[in-house]
């Protein structure tokens, strides 16, 4: 498991730590920091290819028990939009 704050998984995890947790896995696969991830900006702004953007959908799947298009970081090419598309398969906790 990642080395990630926010280790806790499934239907309790707020918008904050699951932002927090998605901005951290990026970052880990960008080598760099998640406090240089904004949260609004196109994640291939910072290179995030196919292969890496199919790693965190998968990542994202196993960590919230869910099913996601593969298709999502296309489809949402934000931190703000994946929160969109995870909101939509499961609520958030508040």
């Amino acid at each position: 498991m990642s080395s990630s704050a926010i280790e806790k998984s499934g239907p309790d995890l707020s918008a904050d730590e699951l932002t927090l947790w998605l901005r951290e896995r990026i970052a880990a696969h960008l080598v760099m920091s998640p406090d240089a991830i904004d949260v609004d900006e196109p994640l291939t702004t910072y290179g995030l290819d196919s292969i890496y953007a199919l790693t965190v959908v998968a990542e994202i799947e196993d960590h919230l028990g869910l099913s996601l298009e593969p298709t999502v970081m296309w489809d949402r090419p934000t931190v703000s939009g994946l929160l969109e598309a995870i909101a939509a398969e499961r609520p958030l906790a508040a």
